[in-house]
């Protein structure tokens, strides 16, 4: 008797399973259906299995979705009144069923069906956010706004009622009222200040809203709470009204008893923007407020910084950085020995210390770049790497030398200081591609194809770096050239010679070069590093003439293009004719639609354009 029953209970649950694969079966090719928009097949599927199951919940939401994308907003409305008649208490039917009305057109029942919702026992702050979100996914932000507040007024947490409406305020450019929000949630949590500060300078940029909440935060700000000045500072860093901010934080850095920790972390944030004239205000002002504090060592050098940051933005202007190579002229500033001496304060004062070695570094790029001093400049690159090797700026220290002794011409040297900055265990990812660089223009110099050409897959491997576009440029080069061993050797020594500023002299290599049949990259790249020395040299119709011949060469020379857009620059910034230098650069567009210089040449278009009217 016991067998006939065990084997009619494995085939009742064996039918069991079946029925149920046999649904979830139907229900998920009704998904697919919905997935791919084809709603109808979808619904059709769904009816009959909300016949047979519901109570299944799944069933029921798939296939109001359906409904909804259907358009069939009867039917939703039918739908969910059935299962709210069965679980009167679940709060999230009332809000699809307002969402069905509101979709249909009746505003005024779908705000009688959320509002009656808000009645039902018990009464929550999450049923209100439930409804409060089912209105906002239907954009009714007036409606969501009235019920979000009517929730802020029996809760003792209403900030979580005010994240929503902040949101919903600047969502509908209510910007006074989003900040209200805002002021209310730092009031109640003053740990949200990153909160608050991020999500109100999201949209301060719009117009109007940042003097709206300026103008908001200033009446409810707590001088008890020092995060309403923070926040307020940072809103006056976003109008600009630096000296505002400034102020704010000499209140905020005595009030937290931070010995000038406030105000550096201000100063860093503004020198950052560029804004060196207020930045060293606060720099000073750490130094004369807090002798003792420990801030005062980064904040003299920040001093510093910010005046050599001010000098090198002005002396900018003046630098021909258009040019590829360009001759170096000691600079007549004061101002550059006024810094230097400032960095060597610093070195004095803390001797052997991580300030001492960014101040002999800084210093040295100074006499280097500015003064063009090399022998000056190598004296304190070589403190550094003979102090502290370790350094973290001995790497930066090692690659300055290198190039020193490159413009020396002394090449063992800058083979030696450039290995250094490898095997430096605190080099950085580009630092290393930087000397992998350096090492392969060594070896080339030196003649040595195969050495340079294995620093050059090196950097090659990383092509996310700003190294790797000029490595296989590089390594294109030499690879075409492997065939033409007496002109490469040629344009090796142009190539040195330029690196040491010998640009007469690189010239007539690059025209040896250029006039031999070689191969066709080298050949036509000996061609533009001609003009680029006679440019170096301020030889204008010489270089202009060379260019010309380039770029009527159109696809036979590869840098025709680059000839071009030279040209223009040319034009631009050396010759100042301006009228000249648009109609290059609208030949550059019409002639070489595939150029790499497009951009850069409808940028200076729009440039110019703007400068004449």
């Amino acid at each position: 008797m016991l067998k006939p029953m065990i084997i009619l209970l494995l085939l009742t649950v064996f039918t069991s399973a079946q029925i149920s694969s046999d649904w979830q079966n139907r229900l998920l090719l009704a998904q697919n259906y919905e997935q791919a928009g084809e709603y109808e097949k979808a619904k059709s599927i769904l009816e009959d299995l909300i016949k047979i199951q519901p109570d299944n919940y799944q069933i029921f939401q798939t296939l109001n979705r359906v409904y909804f994308q259907l358009k069939k907003y009867d039917e939703s409305i039918n739908l969910i009144s059935k299962r709210i008649e069965t679980s009167p208490q679940d709060i999230n039917l009332y809000g699809l069923l307002g969402s069905s009305y509101y979709l249909k057109g009746d505003e005024k029942r779908a705000f009688e069906i959320w509002d009656s919702a808000l009645s039902i026992q018990p009464v929550t702050p999450m049923n209100y956010r439930i409804i409060a979100n089912a209105v906002i996914e239907r954009r009714a932000f007036e409606k969501a706004i009235e019920i979000l507040k009517k929730g802020k007024t029996f809760t003792d947490q209403p900030q979580i009622f005010s994240y929503d409406l902040a949101n919903i305020y600047a969502l509908t450019m209510q910007y006074r009222e989003a900040a209200e929000e805002y002021c209310d949630i730092l009031m109640s949590d003053p740990n949200q200040l990153k909160f608050v500060e991020s999500r109100m300078l999201t949209y301060v940029t719009r117009p109007d809203a940042l003097e709206q909440a300026i103008s908001v935060i200033e009446r409810r700000r707590d001088k008890k709470n020092i995060n309403y000045a923070k926040l307020l500072a940072a809103l006056h860093v976003e109008n600009k009204a630096y000296e505002k901010a400034f102020q704010l934080y000499r209140e905020i850095d005595a009030q937290a008893g931070s010995q000038g920790a406030e105000l550096f972390n201000f100063g860093q944030k503004i020198y950052n923007l560029k804004e060196y004239k207020t930045a060293a205000l606060v720099f000073n002002e750490i130094v004369s407020t807090y002798p003792a504090s420990p801030f005062v060592s980064t904040a003299k050098l920040g001093y510093a910084k910010t005046m050599e940051a001010a000098l090198l933005e002005e002396l900018n202007e003046v630098t021909p950085n258009w040019k590829p190579y360009y001759l170096f002229r000691p600079n007549e500033s004061d101002r550059v020995e006024t810094i230097i001496n400032a960095y060597m304060e610093l070195v004095r004062i803390y001797p052997r210390s991580e300030v001492a070695y960014e101040s002999f570094l800084r210093a040295g790029k100074l006499e280097l770049y500015q003064q063009h001093d090399l022998d000056e400049a190598e004296k304190y690159f070589m403190i550094i790497v003979e102090e502290s090797p370790l350094s973290q700026f001995a790497p930066e220290a090692n690659e300055e030398l290198g190039n020193i002794y490159l413009i020396k011409g002394e090449l063992d040297q800058a083979k030696k200081y450039s290995l250094n900055v490898l095997t430096n265990p605190r080099i950085l990812p580009a630092k290393k591609n930087s000397a992998n660089y350096n090492l392969a223009k060594v070896e080339f110099y030196k003649k040595n194809i195969p050495a340079a050409k294995g620093h050059l897959s090196k950097i090659i491997l990383d092509l996310k770096d700003n190294f790797a576009n000029d490595a296989i440029e590089f390594q294109l080069l030499l690879n075409t050239s492997m065939n033409d061993s007496l002109n490469i050797l040629l344009f090796s020594e142009a190539e040195f010679l330029s690196e040491q500023k010998k640009f007469s002299e690189a010239a007539s290599r690059y025209q040896m070069v250029s006039s031999k049949q070689s191969g066709l990259m080298l050949q036509n790249l000996a061609q533009l590093r001609e003009a680029e020395m006679f440019l170096a040299e301020d030889d204008f119709s010489n270089t202009l003439s060379l260019l010309s011949n380039i770029a009527d060469q159109k696809e036979k020379n590869i840098y025709s293009d680059k000839a071009l857009y030279l040209s223009g620059k040319i034009y631009e910034f050396g010759l100042k004719d301006t009228p000249k230098a648009l109609e290059i650069y609208e030949k550059l567009l019409a002639e070489f639609p595939n150029s790499l210089f497009l951009d850069e040449a409808r940028e200076q278009i729009i440039k110019l354009r703007n400068k004449q009217s």
